[in-house]
C-alpha cells in the first residue's frame, strides 16, 4: 500500500472533526490556522470556491483545497483567504460574493466577523448595512443586514482544522518530544547540503529557526528563517538517507516537499515525511544527533516533533550584512545637475553649458574629487583599520590609488568573472568565503575592505550655504566620514549616492574617509554576468547650493493634436530643512536646439519651514521640434532662483521634447511605429574595468550610432549619468535597468524583508534618469526571477513616472517572460523556429532582450531574425547579447607595462571560462566583421533589384525608406559598376524628399561596360551602392555610408579552356610517394594517403607541408564546440592516371571515409599550371566543412583576394560584406576573438593570391562556390590555445579551400539557436575546380 497516499488521507479525513465550537467575538483567531466556514448553526456544507472563481456552499470533502480558509486579522476587520489558491472573498457590486486576488488595497475584501448566540455573521466593512448570506442556489451574496434571510442562510461556524496551517511570516523552532531541549537546526549554516540536526537550544543560533510554507493542502515546506535554504529529502539520490537542506524553487518546490502527520494521542505533535518517492514506508527520526529516514514506526517517539510557535529574534548584524540596511543618512534621489551661482557664470562655462556630459570648468560652487587618494587594502573586515577615519590619524604610510577606479585593476586582491555565481558563500544576507573556492581566503580575500582618504577645500561662504557629497557608484557598500565624524552608509554599487555634509565642514582643508566593502547583502542583488570588482569605480564631487534651494526638476511635455505643439512643465522641489522664512522667486527660461529663446515663465515660492515645497511653470511651444534617435533636437531649461532681486542659483537641463505610446502591441515613438534595433552594454574597459572611461563611453555611443545601432540597454544597471547625457545628445533609445539580479538565489526575489532594497534600487534610478529623453523604458532587473518583489518594483515605477517598464523574469505558463509586472512580453535567445511561432498576435508588445549571442566568432543569421520582426504585429525589436567583450588586461603585467588581455579562466572561480567575451566588439574596441553585420542587418533603406535591360544597358533599383523619421533627401546615393572585382565607373546622386514609409524606384544607366557582350564574356558585372549622409552629423564625417547593396547583373563564366594533351612523367619516390611532372608543373602524391607532399608552380615551390589537398572537417568556434579533429578518411587512397573523355592526361586520386569521400583530378599544364577539380561527397549532414586544406609555404604571408571582403564572413553572417578585391596579411586575416578559434573565412572566392615580400607566390582562381581562409594556425592549435599569445605559427600557411563552410549560428547560449539548416553543409555532391598558377 502506498504510504504516501495513506498519510493524505489519514490528514484529511480527519480535517473537520473538530466540535462545531462557535468562536466568540472575543476568539483572537490562530494565525495561519486553517477554518472551514460551515454555513449554518448545525450546518454540513462549507463555504469553497468553484472554478469561475464564485463563493459558493459545497458539500464537505476534505481533499478540496478550495474550502480551506484562514483568517487574516487587520485592524478592526479581517480578510478571508484561501492559501492555496491565494484568493480573497470579496463582495462584488452586483452583490455576488467572488473569490479574487488578494490584495491589500481592496476594501471589499475586508469583512467584520459579529458573533451571535447561533453562528457568526459576515459583514462587509464596505457596504454598511449588509451581511454574507448563502442563497438557495448555492451562491453566497449580500443581503440586508436586518433580513430574516428568508431566502438563504446568514450564519456561519469557522471551524479550526487538524490540517496543520501555518502563516509564513511565523517563526518556529521544531523540538524534538523524545530529547529534552533537543531542537532542530542545521549547524547554524547557510550552506547548501548542509545537514539537519538535532541541536540543544541556543536562543542565538539562527539555523534553529524555521519557517513554513503550506505548499499544497497537507505538505509543507520548511525554510530557515535566516538562510535561504530548505528541508530537502534529496530526491531520487538513494545514497542520501538524511535530512539536507538546499534552496526551494517556490511553486514546483521539488524535494522541499513533506506531510506532517499527527501523532495520534497527542496534541500538536507530528512525524515529519517526505512527500516525494522516498516518503513511502518511512520517516524522519532523530537518531545519534542526525535527522535519519528510517522505516515507518508509530511508536518511535525519536520521529515525534512538535512546532513551536516564537518571535524571531532581531540579532544585531553588521549593516553590510543586513538586508533591511541600505542607506544611513543618504539624501533622496534627484535628477543631476550642477547649479551655478548666476546664470552669468553658468553661460561662461560653454564647454559643460553644450556638452553636459563634461564637469564644470568654471563654477565656484563644484569641487570635483577625482584623483590620486590615499588607500589601505585588508583581506577581510576584521583586519580592516577601526579608526582611521578620525582627525590626527597619519595615513602618509599608505599607498596610493586613482579614483574612480577599481582597486582589482590597480593591483590589489584578484579581478572575479562570476555569470550566474556567487564568488563568496550563498548565505544572504552575510558574506562569508566560498566553499570549495576560496576556503580561508585561499584565492582571494574573504571579503576586502578598501579604505580611503582624501582633501578637500570648504566652498566659500560655506557655513550659510548647503553642501552635498556626490558619489557616482561605489562598489558595493561603504561608509563615509568627513572631519571624524560619521556622515552615513550606502549601498547600490549602481546608484548615485549624496550625503549632506554641511554640518561637518570646517574652515579650509577637510578630511574625508570612505571605508568600501568588496561584499555586502547588497551584492546577492548584483550578481550579474560580468567581472566583480570593487572600490570608489564612478566619479565623486561636491557641490553646494544656497541653504533653501531647489533640490530636484522634473521636466515633462504634453502634446497637442497631430504633435504641433507641446507644453512643457517644469515641477521644482524647493528644500528647507533649516527653516528659512520667506519666499523664493523660481524662473524657468526654454531655448530651442539653436539657441533662441521660446518661453518663460517664473512664480514666487513661499518657503515652508522643515519641508519640501512644489512649484508648477508650464511653457507653450508652438511648432516644438521633436526629439527622436534619429532627430536628437535639444532644448535648453535654464532654471534660476532669487531671493528677493538677489540671484541665489542657476542651472541649465538639456530636454528633448518626444512622446512615448503602446498601442496595438506595439511602441510609437511621437506617433510613429519604431522599431530598437540594440544591444546589450556592460560598463566594461580592458584597463579601467568596470570604472569605463568617458572616452570610452562616447566611443560606444559613436560606434553605435555609426553602424545603424538605435537602442542601448544598460545590462544590467544603471550606467554613469554622463552616459545619459550621451545618448540624449547622439539620439540612442535606451532602456535603463535597475542594478537587481539576484540569479544565484532567486529565492530572495520573493522575500519580503529584501522589498525595500528592491524598491529602493528602482526608485533611485527613475528620479536619477527620468529627464532624460533617451530613456524610453525602464526596466525593473535582470533574470531575478519570478518573485513576488518585483509588484512594488512595478508599482513605485509607475507612480514615479509614465514610461513603459519591462521585465523578462516574470512568467505564467507561456514560452516568454514578462507576464506580470512588465508593460512587455520578454525573451531571451529565443531560435527562428520559436521567432516564427511567438512574436505577432500578442496582448503586448513583445521585445527580445537579449538575442544573437556574440561570443567569439558569432551572430548567424541575424537577417532571418529581423525579417521575423520586421514582419510581425507584436514585436518591437531587441538588444543583441552584447556590445563589447569584457576582457581585461592582467592588472600585474600592466604595472610593468605590458598589456595582455585575459579573461574568466584566467582567474579563480567560481567563473564561466570565457562566457564574459560575448562582444560585437572586441575590448579594445576596433570595429569587427560581426558589427558590419549588424550594421547591414539594421541597415534602415532597403535595396531591390527590380529589372536589368541589357538592351538599353540600365538597372531599375527600388529604395525603401525605414527610416521613422528621415527622410531619403538626407542622402546621396553612390553606385559603382565592377567588373571582374574592379570599379569602372562611379556617379553620385543626390536624393528626392522620399518620406519614411515610401520608395523610389531609381533607373541606373551603367557605364563603361556593355552588359550583353560582358555575359557573354563571362565577365562577372555588379552594382554596388552606397547610401552616404549629405552632411557631417554629431557622429559621422561627412559621406558617411549608412546602406549598402550590392546586386550581380552579368555571372563570372568557367575557367578559360586550357589544353594538354602529353601524359606526364611519373616518377617513383621513396616512401610510396609518386612524382608526376609535365613541363614547370610538378607535383608529389603519397600513395597510401593521397596527399600532396610537393607542389611546384614554374620555379615557385608552393607546399610547405605534407598532408595538403585533403578532405578536412575541423573547426572550432565559441558557437560550435566542435572537438572531434578526425577527418574520417579510409587507411588507403587510390592514385592513377587517366585520359579524359577529351583527351586530357589526369592525375586521379580518390579516398573514402566515414564523413566524407573525396575525389581530386589534377591536370598538370607545361607552362607551370595546375587544375585541381575537386568532388566531395558527405555522407552525414553534420560536416563542418566540405573542402580540403592545403599547407602552403610559410612565407608567403601577403594576400590578396577577389571574394566577399574585407571583413571575415561566412554564409549565414555575410550582409556585411562586398564582394571586390582586398589586400591584407595572413596574421591579419582573422578577428580579434579573446579565445582563439577558428577564422578568417571569407565567401565566394573568385581569385586568392598568396606571396612573400619579393612576390613570389601562388595564384588560386576558382570556378563553382567557394569559401577560404588563409591561417597561420590549424584549427586545433586555435581550439587548444587560451590565449592569442599561446600560439605558435604552425610551420605552413594553413589554407582551407571549401565548398562550403557550416554557418556560425548563435549557439553559445540558448535552446534551437545552432546554425540554421540552410547555412549547414548539405549531404549531397559538392564540387568545385581550382586553378593554380605561380603568382607573377
Amino acid at each position: 500500500m502506498n504510504r504516501k497516499n495513506v498519510t493524505l488521507k489519514a490528514l484529511l479525513v480527519l480535517a473537520f472533526l473538530l466540535c462545531a465550537h462557535v468562536l466568540t467575538a472575543q476568539v483572537r483567531y490562530e494565525k495561519g490556522a486553517l477554518y472551514g466556514i460551515f454555513v449554518g448553526a448545525n450546518g454540513t456544507d462549507v463555504v469553497s470556491v468553484d472554478n469561475h472563481g464564485n463563493v459558493v456552499v459545497q458539500k464537505t470533502d476534505a481533499a478540496n483545497p478550495s474550502q480551506y480558509w484562514q483568517v487574516e486579522e487587520l485592524s478592526g476587520s479581517v480578510r478571508l483567504v484561501n492559501p492555496f489558491r491565494h484568493l480573497a472573498i470579496r463582495s462584488d457590486e452586483d452583490g455576488l460574493l467572488k473569490a479574487a486576488e488578494i490584495n491589500g488595497s481592496d476594501e471589499a475584501q475586508l469583512w467584520k466577523l459579529v458573533d451571535t448566540k447561533q453562528g457568526v455573521s459576515l459583514l462587509p466593512t464596505n457596504k454598511q448595512g449588509k451581511k454574507a448570506m448563502a442563497g438557495r442556489k448555492g451562491q453566497l451574496c449580500l443581503t440586508d443586514a436586518e433580513s430574516k434571510a428568508s431566502e438563504g442562510i446568514a450564519l456561519f461556524l469557522l471551524r479550526k482544522s487538524k490540517v496543520a496551517g501555518f502563516d509564513e511570516s511565523q517563526t518556529f523552532r521544531i523540538r524534538s518530544v523524545a530529547g529534552a531541549n533537543v531542537v532542530l537546526g542545521n549547524g547554524n549554516s547557510g550552506e547548501n547540503n548542509a545537514r539537519i540536526v538535532g541541536e540543544q537550544l541556543d536562543p542565538n543560533n539562527r539555523g534553529q529557526y524555521w519557517n513554513i510554507a503550506m505548499t499544497r493542502l497537507g505538505e509543507y515546506a520548511v525554510q530557515n528563517a535566516y538562510y535561504d535554504e530548505n528541508f530537502d529529502d534529496g530526491g531520487d539520490n538513494a545514497a542520501i538517507d538524511y535530512l539536507l537542506q538546499w534552496p526551494a524553487e517556490r511553486g514546483t518546490w521539488r524535494n522541499a516537499r513533506f506531510f506532517f502527520e499527527p501523532v495520534s494521542g497527542q496534541t500538536d505533535v507530528y512525524r515529519l515525511i517526505s512527500a516525494g518517492a522516498k516518503g513511502k514506508g518511512t520517516m524522519y527520526a532523530l537518531i545519534d544527533g542526525r535527522l535519519k529516514l528510517v522505516k515507518y514506526d508509530a511508536k518511535d517517539q525519536r520521529a515525534w516533533f512538535s512546532f513551536e510557535l516564537t518571535d524571531k529574534p532581531k540579532f544585531k548584524q553588521n549593516e553590510w550584512e543586513d538586508e533591511t540596511v541600505f542607506a544611513i543618512n543618504k539624501e533622496q534621489g534627484v535628477a543631476t545637475y550642477f547649479p551655478y551661482a548666476t546664470e552669468a557664470e553658468m553661460l561662461a562655462d560653454k564647454a559643460f553649458y553644450n556638452s553636459p556630459w563634461l564637469y564644470p570648468q568654471r563654477n565656484s560652487h563644484f569641487r570635483l574629487l577625482n584623483g590620486v587618494w590615499k588607500f589601505n587594502l585588508v583581506s577581510e573586515p576584521s583586519k580592516r583599520p577601526m579608526d582611521f577615519w578620525k582627525n590626527g590619524f597619519d595615513e602618509a604610510a599608505w599607498d596610493t590609488i586613482s579614483v574612480p577606479s577599481n582597486w582589482e585593476m590597480k593591483g590589489y586582491d584578484t579581478p572575479l568573472y562570476c555569470n550566474v555565481e556567487y564568488p563568496h558563500s550563498n548565505t544572504p544576507p552575510f558574506i562569508n568565503a566560498r566553499p570549495g573556492y576560496n576556503d580561508g581566503g585561499k584565492n582571494y580575500g574573504i571579503d576586502p575592505v578598501g579604505s580611503y582618504v582624501t582633501y578637500f577645500d570648504s566652498p566659500a561662504d560655506y557655513k550659510n550655504r548647503r553642501t552635498f557629497l556626490h558619489f557616482d557608484g561605489i562598489y558595493s557598500a561603504a561608509f563615509v566620514w568627513v572631519n571624524g565624524q560619521y556622515v552615513g552608509y550606502t549601498q547600490g554599487s549602481n546608484n548615485v549616492t549624496e550625503f549632506d555634509v554641511s554640518k561637518y565642514l570646517t574652515d579650509g582643508r577637510n578630511r574625508l574617509a570612505v571605508q568600501v566593502f568588496r561584499w555586502s547583502d547588497g551584492s546577492y542583488l548584483e550578481c550579474q554576468d560580468m567581472f566583480r570588482m570593487s572600490g570608489i569605480f564612478r566619479d565623486v564631487y561636491v557641490y553646494d547650493v544656497p541653504k533653501a534651494a531647489i533640490r530636484d526638476h522634473v521636466l515633462t511635455a504634453k502634446f497637442f493634436e497631430n504633435f504641433s505643439d507641446a507644453a512643457l512643465n517644469v515641477n521644482l522641489t524647493l528644500d528647507n530643512r533649516d527653516n528659512v522664512s520667506g519666499s523664493r522667486r523660481v524662473v524657468v527660461k526654454l531655448y530651442d536646439p539653436a539657441g533662441k529663446q521660446v518661453g518663460e515663465k517664473s512664480v514666487e515660492v513661499a518657503l515652508t519651514p522643515g519641508n519640501v515645497t512644489d512649484a508648477n511653470l508650464n511653457i507653450h511651444v508652438p511648432h516644438f521640434m521633436a526629439w527622436t534617435a534619429e532627430t536628437p533636437n535639444l532644448y535648453t531649461v535654464r532654471i534660476q532662483q532669487f531671493d528677493g532681486d538677489r540671484e541665489e542659483m542657476a542651472f541649465s537641463t538639456k530636454y528633448g521634447f518626444r512622446d512615448i505610446r503602446v498601442a496595438n502591441s506595439l511602441v510609437y515613438i511621437n506617433g510613429k511605429k519604431v522599431f530598437f534595433k540594440g544591444v546589450n552594454r556592460h560598463d566594461t574597459s580592458p584597463a579601467h574595468g568596470r570604472a569605463v572611461t568617458l572616452s570610452e563611453m562616447e566611443r560606444d555611443i559613436l560606434l553605435m550610432k555609426q553602424n545603424n545601432v538605435n537602442t542601448l540597454r544598460t545590462s544590467h544597471y544603471p550606467n554613469s549619468p554622463r552616459l545619459s547625457f550621451l545618448c540624449d545628445y547622439y539620439g540612442m533609445y535606451v532602456m535603463e535597468e535597475a542594478d537587481l539580479e539576484d540569479h544565484a538565489n532567486q529565492s530572495i526575489s520573493d522575500r519580503p524583508s529584501w522589498i525595500p532594497a528592491f524598491v529602493d534600487r528602482n526608485e533611485r534610478m527613475v528620479l536619477r534618469d527620468r529627464n532624460h529623453p533617451s530613456v524610453i523604458f525602464w526596466s525593473l532587473g535582470n533574470e531575478a526571477g519570478n518573485g513576488a518583489n518585483f509588484k512594488e518594483c512595478y508599482e513605485k515605477v509607475r507612480e514615479l513616472d509614465s514610461r513603459p517598464i519591462h521585465y523578462e523574469g516574470t512568467r505564467a505558463g507561456k514560452p516568454y517572460g514578462g507576464s506580470r509586472f512588465s508593460d512587455f512580453y520578454s525573451k531571451m535567445y529565443p531560435g527562428m523556429a520559436w521567432m516564427h511561432e511567438n512574436t505577432s498576435n500578442l496582448d503586448k508588445p513583445m521585445f527580445i532582450c537579449e538575442y544573437a549571442h556574440a561570443m567569439g566568432n558569432a551572430i548567424g543569421n541575424l537577417t532571418e531574425y529581423w525579417n521575423v520582426i520586421e514582419s510581425s504585429n507584436s514585436t518591437i525589436g531587441g538588444c543583441i547579447w552584447d556590445w563589447v567583450d569584457q576582457a581585461i588586461y592582467n592588472p600585474q603585467l600592466m604595472k610593468k607595462g605590458i598589456y595582455r588581455l585575459t579573461t574568466g579562466y584566467d582567474y579563480p572561480g567560481p567563473h564561466q571560462g570565457n562566457f564574459c567575451c560575448n562582444g560585437i566588439l572586441p575590448a579594445t574596441r576596433q570595429e569587427s566583421a560581426k558589427l558590419k553585420e549588424v550594421k547591414a542587418a539594421f541597415q534602415y533603406v532597403k535595396f531591390a533589384e527590380q529589372r536589368t535591360d541589357m538592351d538599353k544597358n540600365t538597372v531599375a533599383v527600388r529604395l525603401y525608406n525605414n527610416y521613422d523619421f528621415t527622410s531619403l533627401n538626407n542622402f546621396v546615393l553612390r553606385y559603382d559598376v565592377m567588373k571582374n572585382g574592379h570599379v569602372v565607373s562611379t556617379k553620385t546622386m543626390k536624393l528626392p524628399n522620399v518620406l519614411p514609409g515610401d520608395s523610389l524606384t531609381l533607373v541606373l544607366p551603367i557605364k563603361k561596360v556593355k552588359l550583353r557582350a560582358a555575359a557573354a564574356a563571362g565577365d562577372e558585372v555588379l552594382l554596388q551602392l552606397h547610401l552616404l549622409e549629405t552632411a557631417a552629423t554629431r557622429y559621422a564625417a561627412k559621406e558617411h555610408e549608412v546602406a549598402h547593396q550590392q546586386f550581380a547583373l552579368t555571372a563570372r563564366g568557367s575557367l578559360p579552356a586550357l589544353h594538354s594533351s602529353a601524359a606526364p612523367t611519373a616518377t617513383e619516390l621513396p616512401g610510396n610517394v609518386v612524382r608526376y611532372q609535365s613541363g614547370q608543373s610538378a607535383i608529389e602524391i603519397n600513395r597510401t594517403t593521397g596527399a600532396v607532399r610537393s607542389l611546384t608552380l614554374g620555379s615557385t615551390q608552393v607546399v610547405g607541408a605534407d598532408g595538403s589537398f585533403l578532405f578536412n572537417n575541423h573547426r572550432w568556434i565559441e558557437n560550435d564546440r566542435f572537438g572531434n579533429t578526425s577527418d574520417g578518411l579510409a587507411d588507403k587512397a587510390e592514385v592513377r592516371l587517366e585520359t579524359s573523355a577529351q583527351g586530357t592526361p589526369q592525375i586521379i586520386v580518390s579516398r573514402d571515409g566515414s564523413l566524407c569521400g573525396q575525389t581530386l583530378k589534377y591536370t598538370l599544364y607545361p607552362e607551370g599550371v595546375v587544375d585541381v577539380d575537386v568532388t566531395l561527397q558527405p555522407k552525414t549532414p553534420n560536416l563542418r566543412r566540405a573542402g580540403i586544406v592545403v599547407y602552403l609555404d610559410s612565407t608567403f604571408q601577403h594576400m590578396n583576394y577577389y571574394a566577399l571582403g574585407p571583413w571575415e564572413n561566412y554564409n549565414d553572417r555575410r550582409d556585411g560584406s562586398l564582394m571586390g578585391h582586398y589586400t591584407t596579411m595572413v596574421e591579419n586575416s582573422g578577428e580579434r576573438y579573446m579565445k582563439p578559434q577558428s577564422m578568417g573565412g571569407r565567401e565566394l572566392l573568385r581569385e586568392l593570391t598568396l606571396t612573400d615580400k619579393q612576390g613570389r607566390g601562388v595564384r588560386v582562381e576558382t570556378e563553382g562556390d567557394v569559401s577560404f581562409s588563409a591561417l597561420n594556425y590549424t584549427d586545433a592549435q586555435l581550439m587548444e590555445a587560451l590565449h592569442k599569445e599561446d600560439l605558435q605559427r604552425y610551420p605552413a600557411v594553413v589554407l582551407h579551400l571549401d565548398a562550403c563552410t557550416r554557418g556560425v549560428g548563435n549557439a553559445s547560449c540558448g535552446a534551437d539557436v545552432d546554425t540554421l539548416p540552410k547555412y549547414r553543409v548539405a549531404q549531397k555532391m559538392q564540387h568545385y575546380k581550382l586553378r593554380l598558377s605561380a603568382a607573377k
